[in-house]
C-alpha cells in the first residue's frame, strides 16, 4: 500500500501541512520537527533510507529571540542589531519575539515554538526573578534549549550577559585616575541582579581606597527621566559629588540634560560616566564617557553557547558566561 502524507502526519503527530512543508524543503521549519518527519518517511518508505530533503543537509536552526518591555530608544535597536549580526555569521536565522505582558504570554509561546518553527530560543526578560524562571522551567516542554541574556543569580537556564561588576569597577577606577575623590551613584533598580552587579563593583573598589568617598546613591530605573530625578536630588544636596557613575546611559543622559539646562558644565562643574556606551555617547555634547558593552561579541558567544546546547542537551543548566566589558574615555569625564 502506497505511503501517503496522512500516514507520516498519523505517525508523528504533525498536521499533513507541516509534513508536506518538510518535504518539500521550507526552511520555516525547526531541525526537531524535520528530523523527526524525514525519520518517520524514511522508516515508513516514503523516502528512500539515504534520501534527504532538499534543505536537510543546511545548517541552520530557527532561533526565537524573546524580549520584554519593548521601548523606544537606543538601548534594544544596539541589543537586537548585535545578536541579529552574530546570528547572520553562525547560520542562524533570528526572529524577534515581544511580549508585552511574559508573564501572562511567555510560558505558552514556548510551547508553541518547541512544536513548530524553532530550534531554540534567547530571552531577554529582566525583570523575572529566579523564582519565575523555575516555575516556567517546570511548565515548558522538555527538550527546547534556552539561553538567558538577563543576568540572575545561580541561573535557572545557562545565562550569557555583560560583567556589569567589572564594569562599575572600571568605572570608579578611572574617575580615580582622572583625579576624582568625592563621588556619586546613579543605580538602577536594585531588585534587578545587572543594577545591583554594576553597584557593586562601583562600591567595592570605593571600598578598597579609603581616599576615595561616597558621597551620594540614588536609585533609578534606567530611565531617561530618572535620570532628570536623580538631578532635582542631586541639587538638592549641601555636599555634592564631583563625579558620578550613573548605571545605564539613559540615566546618564537625562541627568546630563537637566544640568545643562541649569548651566552646569561637564567636566567643569561635574564629571560623569554611563554605562552601555550607545550612540548618544558620541553624539551628545559634550561626548559621554561609558563602560563599554559590545552587543555582538554577546551574540556570537550566544550562538556558539545555542549550537553546542543543540547537539548536547544535556549540559549544565546553571552555566553562567560573562561577556567582558571595556572603558571609553570621553569628554564628560
Amino acid at each position: 500500500m502506497k505511503i501517503t502524507l496522512k500516514d507520516i502526519a498519523k505517525d508523528t503527530g504533525f498536521s499533513e501541512s507541516t509534513v508536506s512543508r518538510v518535504l518539500n524543503g521550507s526552511p520555516k521549519i525547526s531541525t526537531r520537527t524535520r528530523d523527526i518527519i524525514m525519520e518517520s518517511a524514511r522508516r515508513l518508505g516514503y523516502l528512500s533510507p539515504g534520501q534527504q530533503n532538499s534543505s536537510s543537509d543546511k545548517k541552520f536552526l530557527n532561533v526565537a529571540l524573546i524580549a520584554s518591555d519593548f521601548k523606544e530608544g537606543e538601548f534594544y535597536v544596539s541589543f537586537f542589531n548585535g545578536l541579529n549580526q552574530a546570528s547572520k555569521k553562525n547560520n542562524i536565522r533570528l526572529s524577534l519575539i515581544g511580549l508585552a505582558n511574559p508573564k501572562e504570554e511567555l510560558q505558552k509561546l514556548l510551547k508553541e515554538i518547541s512544536l513548530h518553527y524553532y530550534d531554540a530560543a534567547i530571552l531577554y526578560i529582566p525583570e523575572y526573578t529566579r523564582r519565575e524562571y523555575e516555575e516556567l522551567t517546570n511548565r515548558i516542554p522538555s527538550g527546547l534549549p534556552i539561553i538567558s541574556n538577563a543576568l540572575i543569580e545561580h541561573p535557572v537556564f545557562p545565562t550569557v550577559t555583560f560583567d556589569g561588576y567589572s564594569g562599575g569597577y572600571l568605572a570608579a577606577r578611572h574617575l580615580e585616575d582622572q583625579s576624582y575623590s568625592d563621588l556619586g551613584l546613579i543605580q538602577g533598580p536594585f531588585e534587578r541582579a545587572e543594577a545591583r552587579y554594576r553597584s557593586n563593583g562601583f562600591k567595592d573598589y570605593l571600598h578598597q581606597h579609603e581616599h576615595l568617598d561616597l558621597l551620594w546613591v540614588y536609585e533609578g530605573d534606567f530611565t531617561f527621566k530618572s535620570g532628570v530625578r536623580a538631578f532635582r536630588e542631586y541639587q538638592k544636596l549641601n555636599q555634592k559629588p564631583r563625579a558620578i557613575f550613573a548605571g545605564n546611559d539613559d540615566m546618564a543622559n537625562g541627568f546630563m540634560e537637566s544640568a545643562k539646562q541649569e548651566g552646569i558644565q561637564f567636566p567643569e562643574n561635574v564629571a560623569i560616566i554611563g554605562y552601555d556606551d550607545l550612540p548618544v555617547c558620541r553624539h551628545n555634547q559634550p561626548t559621554i564617557s561609558s563602560i563599554k558593552t559590545d552587543y555582538e561579541a554577546l551574540g556570537m558567544t550566544t550562538m556558539k553557547l545555542l549550537r553546542e546546547l543543540v547537539e548536547h542537551p544535556t549540559q549544565n543548566s546553571n552555566m553562567l558566561s560573562f561577556v567582558s566589558v571595556s572603558l571609553r574615555h570621553r569628554e564628560s569625564s
